[in-house]
């Protein structure tokens, strides 16, 4: 089995265009066409990044009496590995939705008691002029001071979609360009978007001009992870979107639980827990 063969079967066997290869190699889409037409071979520096891509051995590639079958022997351990992280995927998709569906419960019912027993809640502050009616959820909420299970239930549901999304973060291929600064930023805005949002509903007109800047923020640290993508290889890429649209989802959700319901000091340590999260699963997948 020639290397073009070889190198053919395995660029589609991984889902990968030979752009994206090209791109993921550092060289240009017409050198791997010359490759897998069989009228040229990589230079020494291109193939062991290629064997290491596709998690073969140089030798197994270069050797033309070797077949597609005797891969499994050169990294037997690495298929064994993949074919058991498959079979433990349905365990990941179980406990997530199981625990998501469990947080998501939890704040319907809520919902649902806070439309069977209305309350309306009045709040006048000492040493002002204003007085802040609540009604719906967050006044049921005030009232039995439940906020914080409320919150419990908001995390539970945010930590079901991080099992969800394990079988992707697990993945061999799964290795992004992921800015801790960045996702940093992310968190510390939100958070200052959502809390400055609720003392603006408390009256504080005055903070209309900082909460923009913190939206400005957010939104710029976001474009900012999406661009960071671009580097990428195609699969990578999209899964590196996927990761972030679902990391700014999770800061969204908390964003909004703190404008609505101030929650806080429990909002703030929601917004550290996301971003550990993500933080440390995406550092140890780059280090593998």
């Amino acid at each position: 089995m020639t290397f073009a063969e070889k190198l053919m079967r395995l660029r589609k066997r991984e889902g990968l265009s030979q752009e994206a290869l090209a791109e993921g190699l550092g060289v240009s889409r017409q050198a791997v066409s010359r490759w897998e037409q069989g009228t040229a071979l990589p230079d020494a520096a291109k193939l062991l990044p290629c064997a290491r891509m596709f998690r073969v051995s140089v030798e197994w590639l270069l050797d033309e009496n070797q077949g597609w079958e005797d891969r499994a022997g050169m990294c037997s351990k690495t298929i064994e590995e993949r074919e058991s992280a498959a079979q433990r995927n349905w365990i990941w998709y179980l406990a997530g939705g199981i625990v998501t569906g469990l947080g998501i419960l939890g704040m319907v019912i809520m919902g649902i008691l806070s439309s069977v027993y209305p309350v309306v809640l009045a709040e006048s502050p000492a040493g002002v002029a204003w007085t802040r009616v609540y009604t719906g959820l967050i006044a049921f909420l005030k009232e039995y001071d439940i906020e914080w299970l409320f919150a419990l239930w908001a995390a539970a549901a945010l930590a079901g979609c991080w099992l969800l999304a394990q079988p992707i973060l697990r993945r061999e291929r799964f290795a992004v360009s992921f800015s801790p600064w960045y996702a940093a930023g992310v968190a510390a805005a939100v958070y200052g978007f959502g809390q400055t949002a609720w003392w603006v509903q408390q009256g504080k007109s005055g903070d209309l001009l900082l909460m923009a800047g913190f939206l400005a923020a957010a939104v710029f640290c976001v474009v900012q992870l999406f661009r960071g993508m671009q580097k990428e290889v195609e699969d990578r890429r999209r899964q590196g979107w996927a990761v972030i649209l679902l990391y700014t989802a999770a800061h969204g959700i908390i964003c909004l639980l703190t404008a609505e319901a101030g929650i806080g000091l429990v909002g703030l340590v929601l917004h550290i827990g996301v971003y550990a999260i993500c933080a440390s699963t995406l550092r140890t997948r780059a280090a593998e």
